[in-house]
């Protein structure tokens, strides 16, 4: 049941009746000011007719602590995003359970909401390891109405995301793993610093474990900065032995289609796995996170060549032939086999979220540094012509690409013929009543 909401200097009054409404109250309304200091207070979410499950309710909520979250999306609008970190796991719209949750405002997104969205779809289609997920909603925060926001997964270790061994903060033993860390554009306590072959200074954040014991600082300063001296090195086989190939492949990938210049310069995560019988296990880029700097640069280039941000790990990158050879399978895949069901899905999410984004206009148009993103068809079409005039230049600079070689068939070279079904959100082949993913591994 949708609650009638009246506010001095409020636009929008209702929420639009198409997307779940998330109901979050602080305790005696305080205000959530700032994202060091959690906040108690409950929630529900009221699914209405989408399709999802509530979870709670008015009168028996989830409690859970609040805060403000971001850098630049935090002090430069007036939308906030914001943590939620429940008091018990829950399932949250259909996805996987965990206390911890993000509403992110993407008030920074000027082209219809759809960056972010677009970025994990290309991300899921092209088989990086974990994707966070996000569903649209509407916000109520203690009585007043919010706008549009997306209730997203947080990147953090976990089973359900990013799925390697937790170490403790300040561990003294088993300090070779798991890592989640975060190439990161703000100075912060504890950051490791790390400097490129060119002189370039990077700040790495730490996510997991994120106080450091002397030993645990001591392993992974002498990690980062090995993985840095191999990628400037002269080895090939150096580099990956130390970083996931194909991995760092279809991370490029997503954010070349994107033309996110900033994605290797802040919100670029990497991972490991605990080391195990004295063998160093590798680094994997990934999960895609924060898209709000795509298709800004507006020519085409590429993302590494004159970057508007500083990092230059993947133009580097890009130059061993290993790396290309593995992209021109990878793109083979995506241009023949993968594209047409992501602009699908991007087609089906810009229509679920016409009224939200009208309604967030009127609620928060005119306020600091607010996209208005009222006209869902301009700006979807915007988008689409810029996601395709992307496609569109790097298949001139690539070609068709390379047939993918897959284990297990005598290294041949395969085409993936088959009729091609969309199943929960992945594009599979049925061929000769056999089921395979797009990257040719038998399911069913």
């Amino acid at each position: 049941m949708l609650v009638c909401l009246l506010s001095a200097g409020m636009r929008a009054v209702n929420p639009t009746g198409t997307l779940p409404v998330v109901y979050l109250n602080t305790t005696n309304g305080q205000a959530i000011t700032d994202k060091e200091n959690y906040i108690a207070g409950s929630l529900y979410i009221d699914p209405l007719s989408t399709g999802y499950s509530a979870l709670g309710s008015a009168e028996a909520p989830i409690t859970g602590q609040f805060k403000g979250r971001g850098n630049w999306t935090w002090t430069g609008f007036d939308k906030k995003p914001y943590r939620i970190k429940l008091d018990a796991k829950q399932k949250v719209l259909g996805m996987p359970s965990n206390k911890h949750w993000c509403l992110m405002a993407h008030a920074d997104d000027n082209i219809g909401f759809l960056k972010n969205y677009a970025g994990y779809k290309l991300s899921e289609a092209l088989g990086l390891k974990w994707t966070p997920k996000t569903v649209p909603v509407e916000l109520v925060l203690n009585g007043e109405y919010y706008g549009m926001y997306f209730l997203t997964e947080q990147v953090r270790v976990g089973s359900k995301r990013v799925n390697v061994t937790e170490q403790e903060d300040n561990a003294t033993d088993s300090v070779s793993g798991g890592w989640l860390v975060e190439i990161d554009n703000y100075y912060e306590d504890g950051n490791v610093t790390v400097w490129e072959g060119n002189g370039q200074k990077v700040w790495i954040t730490m996510k997991s474990p994120e106080i450091l014991s002397s030993q645990q600082r001591t392993y992974i300063e002498a990690q980062l900065n090995g993985l840095n001296d191999a990628i400037w090195g002269t080895s090939e086989a150096d580099v990956w032995s130390r970083l996931d190939l194909e991995e760092a492949v279809k991370y490029y990938l997503v954010q070349e289609l994107m033309e996110d210049c900033e994605s290797y310069h802040g919100s670029c995560y990497l991972y490991k796995e605990r080391d195990r019988n004295d063998q160093t296990e590798k680094w994997f880029f990934g999960p895609v996170w924060d898209f709000g700097n795509a298709y800004n640069r507006g020519w085409e280039t590429w993302i590494y060549d004159s970057p508007s941000f500083a990092q230059y790990w993947i133009g580097r990158l890009s130059t061993w032939p290993a790396f290309q050879a593995k992209l021109q399978e990878v793109w083979y895949t995506f241009y023949h086999d993968q594209q047409s069901a992501v602009r699908t899905q991007i087609e089906a999410f810009a229509t679920t979220i016409k009224q939200g984004a009208k309604n967030d206009a009127d609620r928060w148009n005119g306020t600091q540094n607010y996209c208005n993103n009222s006209d869902m068809t301009a700006k979807y079409d915007y988008f689409m012509n810029r996601f395709n005039w992307r496609i569109n230049w790097l298949h001139q600079q690539w070609g068709e690409g390379t047939p993918p070689t897959h284990e297990g068939l005598e290294n041949e070279r395969v085409e993936l013929r088959g009729q091609k079904v969309l199943r929960d959100g992945q594009l599979l082949i049925i061929r000769n009543d056999k089921t395979y993913t797009i990257q040719g591994q038998q399911i069913h």
